[in-house]
This record gives structure tokens, C-alpha cells and sequence, in this order.
């Protein structure tokens, strides 16, 4: 990738009489394929087929004067307008001292994330596609779904990270994924570096059908009170890890905006459950997101930030490393390379009977609505399954509900228990909530 351009006019720009002190650019161009279902329809004017490329690359200026400038150009100001793209980027220039400054050379490790078979997808050989397509279509005819909606989508990317402290590296990968969802209610896809096995696609696919079928049965209402539940690993992710993100990141510890304190990192303070864990691994091959450096400059490499319920160190880009006076982090971009770690995960035929009485929660609505700082939540659940062990298979239908309590407590509780869902990354997570039938659509 040809940045020489744009370096040049980096150097001989002079707005103002200001002079770029230290530059940092990340740049990155690729191609798309990607393919729509809206309502049964494949490639209709709601989700047509996309064939796209991108070219774009993001900056960080940090000026004579010390003011900070970021923001991104895309492909015509790369080609045809930088003069005046940096011009704008020095009247938007602000005071930021924590973020102005920027890393240099260090090794970057060797990581699988691009795959051939991908790359020739995103080129437009949508042989793939195809078969996939057609395996979705006949289950979906067969078990008799109303309606449904989708995607496939595969991508190729190049970047390259350049800075004037002497940091030059690229990187190539891929993407991959695909999503059904059916009857507009439940859905289920896929999502990594290259496509996973033929078997591992119709596990899932056909394991999404059976939990559509199942929610296609009402039942009678669970009464309200506490009661034990079930977490799908779209919810742990969606909901426990995301809060625990939030509360680990650097802004959020940095402004004591959190439930965690600077001075409880690397301290002797359990603030969870003492066998619990949280690390990220982004050096793991074909996982979405795994990576060789950051757009900062930042090698991937393994990272602890929960040990023995214990914080460890919090998310940190480079500002706010500098802020807190700590090392900078590599970052978490996908939970296919993040680890909830805690006790033996126990199988799911083994968890229901324990959740008898209760439901297995498949997904909830409001998780960006709730208090991250104090654990406090109360969310919707309009997509549950009551468990009954006299039922078929241990499901009773659906219910409707609202569950509610505080999720530090919970990830404290000694009758927390890990479920282990064959296929995913993420375990499901066991244990006593309160729960309002009546709050659920």
C-alpha cells in the first residue's frame, strides 16, 4: 500500500505556520461481497447483492504547537484532496496531551487470518454462497417457517500501519459470516477469519430450527419471584461481557465512572467470584478477532484482565495508558478471542434439569439502557424457553419475561454454575434471578 503521498504532504503541510511534529496512519483498502435476504426474497432492493471496495486511512497528527488532530480520509481525499483534508484536520486541532504521542518499531507476531478460500469469495466466487443458500432454503421449506431474512457476506482487507517514530508494518486477513433468522423472532449465524467445516455450518443452522420450532409453542406463564436461569452465550456475550468490558475500559476506570477503581488494579481485592477470569488471546488463527497489531501500533499478544476474581489491568489504548500511568493493552475486537473463565462448564442436557422451573433465556432486549457502573439491570426477555423436565426434551415453550437483579452480585455468587453449549466459544452461565412475567411484549 502506497502511502508515500500522503506522507509527503504530511511533511511539506504548513497551515498556519504549524508543522507536523509526529504522524501516525493507519490505512486499509478491500473488497466486499456481500448477499441479502429480506422476507424470503434473496438480493431483493432491501438487501441486494454488494460488490464493493473501500480504500481509507486514519490519522493522527500531533502538531509543532502540540495539538492533536484525528480523523480519517477516504479514497478521493487520498487521491485527489489531502492538501485541504489536512488543512481541516489542523482547524478541528485540539489540546489532548495524553493521546499525542505514538509508538515505534517492536515485533509483530505471525497470526493466521487470512484464508484463500475467503479471499476467493469476496473476489466473487459465490460457489459457497450458494450451497449454503440452497441447505437453508430446503430446511426452511420443510419445517413449514413463514418468513425469514439473512445474509452471507465474505471481505478481504490489506492495512498497513505507518509512524514517524519508526512503526512500519501490514497485515492481510479476511472475513467471513452469516446470520438467519427466522420467523423475524430467533436467529443464529457465524463469524470468523475464513467459513467453518459443512457439518459445523448445518449443526448450527439446524440447531437454530429446532429452537425456532420450540418457540413456536406457548406456554403458560412462569410465575414471578426467583427463580433459576439459563443464559444462551448470545446473551453472555451481549450483556455480561459487554458490561465487563465497559467497566474494564480505560476512559471508564480513568474518570471513575465504573465499578472498578484504579487502586483495584493489581491489588489482593477479589471483585468477583475468586475462580473467575477474563483474558483475551487475539494470537488464536481465523478467529475474527484475532489480529498482529492494533491501530495504534500495539503487537497482539495474550492478555490477562480478571485473574482468581482479582482485576489484573484494565482495557488501555494509548491514551488512556498515559493517563493512568500504565502499560497500554492489546484490545479486544470480537469475543471469539475473549475467555469468561470460571468453573468446570457443566453440559447443557446436565443444566436443565437444575433450571427446572425456570427458563433458558435466548436473547434480551435493553442492554445499552442499563447501569453498567452498578451491575443493576432489568431486561426484557420475549425470547425464552420455560424449563420442565416432564416436558419433551425438557422444554415447555415460550414465555415471556423480565429478569432482573445485579450482575456483580451474580458473578459473585457461589451458586454460579458454567453451562457448556456444544459449538460456542462462550459458555452459558446458571443461576438464581428474579424474574416478572408480566414485563415482556
Amino acid at each position: 500500500m502506497d502511502l508515500e503521498p500522503l506522507l509527503q504532504a504530511i511533511r511539506d503541510c504548513r497551515p498556519g505556520g504549524a508543522q507536523v511534529r509526529e504522524w501516525s496512519i493507519f490505512a486499509q483498502q478491500g473488497r466486499r461481497i456481500a448477499l441479502g435476504i429480506k422476507d424470503r426474497e434473496v438480493g431483493n432492493p432491501h438487501a441486494p447483492l454488494r460488490l464493493s471496495e473501500s480504500c481509507s486511512a486514519h490519522y493522527r497528527l500531533i502538531w509543532s504547537d502540540g495539538l492533536l488532530s484525528r480523523g480519517h480520509l477516504e479514497r478521493r481525499q487520498l487521491e485527489l484532496d489531502t492538501e485541504s483534508a489536512l488543512e481541516g484536520a489542523r482547524a478541528a486541532a485540539y489540546e489532548d496531551p495524553d493521546a499525542s504521542w505514538v509508538l515505534g518499531p517492536a515485533p509483530i507476531p505471525q497470526v493466521e487470518i487470512h484464508d484463500p478460500q475467503t479471499a476467493s469469495i469476496a473476489g466473487g466466487d459465490t460457489e459457497l454462497f450458494a450451497r449454503r443458500l440452497e441447505r437453508v432454503r430446503a430446511q426452511i421449506e420443510e419445517h413449514g417457517f413463514r418468513t425469514w431474512s439473512g445474509s452471507f457476506s465474505a471481505g478481504e482487507a490489506a492495512s498497513r500501519l505507518v509512524t514517524s517514530a519508526g512503526f512500519d508494518a501490514t497485515s492481510s486477513s479476511t472475513s467471513n459470516s452469516w446470520h438467519v433468522t427466522l420467523n423475524g423472532t430467533i436467529g443464529d449465524g457465524f463469524g470468523a477469519r475464513k467459513p467453518e467445516s459443512n457439518a459445523a455450518f448445518e449443526r448450527r443452522f439446524d440447531g437454530l430450527i429446532q429452537t425456532a420450532k420450540r418457540l413456536e409453542i406457548d406456554s403458560a406463564p412462569l410465575k414471578g419471584g426467583l427463580r433459576p436461569i439459563i443464559l444462551d452465550p448470545g446473551v453472555v456475550e451481549e450483556f455480561v461481557l459487554n458490561t465487563l468490558l465497559h467497566n474494564l475500559g480505560g476512559s471508564t476506570v480513568a474518570n471513575g465512572e465504573g465499578q472498578f477503581r484504579r487502586e483495584q488494579f493489581g491489588s489482593n481485592e477479589p471483585v468477583l467470584r475468586e475462580d473467575l477470569g477474563l483474558r483475551l488471546d487475539p494470537l488464536e488463527p481465523f478467529k475474527r478477532g484475532s489480529y498482529r497489531f492494533t491501530g495504534e501500533g500495539l503487537p497482539a499478544a495474550p492478555t490477562s484482565f480478571i485473574e482468581r476474581g482479582r482485576l489484573v489491568q484494565p482495557v488501555l489504548d494509548l491514551k488512556y495508558a498515559r493517563r493512568l500511568g500504565l502499560d497500554p493493552t492489546p484490545l479486544p475486537l470480537s469475543a471469539d478471542t475473549l475467555y469468561l473463565e470460571g468453573p468446570q462448564p457443566i453440559p447443557l442436557d446436565e443444566a436443565l434439569p437444575l433450571a427446572a422451573g425456570g427458563a433458558l433465556i435466548l436473547s434480551v432486549l435493553g442492554v445499552h439502557t442499563q447501569d453498567s457502573a452498578s451491575g443493576d439491570f432489568s431486561l426484557s426477555a420475549p425470547q425464552a424457553l420455560r424449563l420442565d423436565p416432564s416436558a419433551p426434551d425438557g422444554y415447555a415453550g415460550r414465555v415471556r419475561l423480565t429478569i432482573s437483579g445485579n450482575l456483580f452480585e451474580i458473578l459473585s455468587d457461589p451458586e454460579l454454575r458454567f453451562v457448556r453449549f456444544d459449538g460456542e466459544h462462550t459458555p452459558g452461565l446458571l443461576f438464581p434471578c428474579r424474574i416478572d412475567p408480566s414485563g415482556a411484549p
